[in-house]
């Protein structure tokens, strides 16, 4: 098997923290490594380090070398555009499956939290075995709810398609996106639904079918790089066909089209780490709901997020339900209620030629 993590993302709802020149993959959001860092370490127990692959966009391919000097220049696929995750999942099977035909890809995320990384790599194992007896399917990891979540999408499981080591693998009947409160909430009474973690287990060769199948014109750039790879014009012509791949999400693309698609029960202590109000569904806070990083003194303050630096003391006083992000040159302060509208200080940002450098 081999593992691609999917590196590619800006992820602008953790400004000024994540920025279009070092976004959030590349910060430490929950300990002394970052979440790359993390994400590649989770899988050592099963992966060599020669079927490790990172997929990142061209300017962040210097911090991918920085974080990872381990890793070899060949594995890092490079995508010379941002197109989302469609193309640069068709580009890493594209590449992959000129390499190693025949090959199973662990497609997996940089900027999840994981905390039962052991029953993670187990899961994997599972849907890698089950692939043998379906080869045809996808196979996802739909994560167990813990509450009523409406930031996710969800996962409606159906009839039992495998039992592999005594981990039954379900049929997916469904995919939603997400939920009110109301109906997230129901979600998780049923039983049946399960958060889509967008972390998959599949055959190069079923997708690039799946792809031929669904956005043909795609393909058929895919198969113009497929075609080059090993060669002199590889970087070449991914240089000229990535960029005109229709910018489409893959779940939009193939997975939510495909007929044959199977889901495994995870039960991992996952997050995305996608929001600063978010943050605390995933990480622990202390008991008074303080979740604070870098030299941060508060007195009475609760339930409030704030990421300061090394360099400098951050302290607050007599507030609540704050989200406080520090960096060298941009300062957010927020009520955390508030804090999706970070969407809207950038969209002020971009709006101004002397704001662009904050983005």
């Amino acid at each position: 098997m081999k593992f691609v993590i999917r590196a590619g993302g800006i992820g602008t709802r953790l400004w000024p923290y994540s920025r279009q020149s070092k976004p959030k993959q590349f910060h430490a959001m929950a300990g002394e490594q970052t979440m790359l860092q993390d994400a590649v370490c989770r899988i050592e127990p099963i992966a060599a380090l020669g079927d490790i692959w990172v997929s990142t966009g061209v300017q962040m391919a210097g911090l991918v070398g920085e974080q990872l000097p381990a890793l070899p220049a060949e594995q890092l696929i490079v995508e010379p555009a941002l197109r989302n995750t469609g193309p640069a999942v068709g580009l890493e099977c594209a590449l992959l499956e000129a390499r190693y035909p025949g090959c199973v890809v662990a497609s997996l995320g940089s900027d999840h939290y994981i905390g039962r990384g052991e029953e993670f790599c187990r899961l994997l194992q599972v849907a890698d075995e089950a692939l043998k007896a379906h080869p045809d399917y996808l196979f996802t990891l739909g994560v167990v709810p813990t509450r009523g979540e409406t930031g996710y999408g969800y996962i409606r499981r159906g009839e039992v398609l495998e039992e592999v080591a005594g981990q039954p693998v379900y049929k997916v009947e469904a995919f939603t996106e997400k939920p009110d409160a109301a109906t997230a909430a129901e979600y998780v009474e049923n039983g049946q639904y399960l958060w889509n973690s967008n972390m998959f287990v599949w055959k190069a060769a079923t997708v690039l079918e799946l792809f031929a199948r669904f956005e043909p014109e795609m393909h058929e750039g895919l198969m113009r790089i497929q075609a080059v790879v090993g060669t002199a014009e590889e970087a070449a012509v991914i240089a000229r066909e990535y960029p005109a791949l229709k910018a489409v999400a893959v779940d939009n693309a193939i997975i939510e089209r495909a007929e044959k698609v199977a889901t495994i029960e995870a039960n991992i202590d996952w997050g995305d780490i996608g929001s600063w109000a978010a943050l605390t569904d995933v990480l622990p806070a202390d008991d008074t709901g303080n979740l604070l990083s870098g030299e941060v003194v508060t007195v009475d303050v609760a339930n409030s997020t704030v990421y300061g630096r090394a360099s400098k003391v951050v302290a607050l006083i007599g507030v609540e339900d704050l989200v406080v992000v520090d960096t060298e040159d941009a300062l957010l302060i927020c009520k955390k209620d508030e804090a999706q509208r970070v969407k809207e200080v950038l969209k002020r940002l971009r709006g101004e030629d002397k704001y662009r450098k904050y983005i």
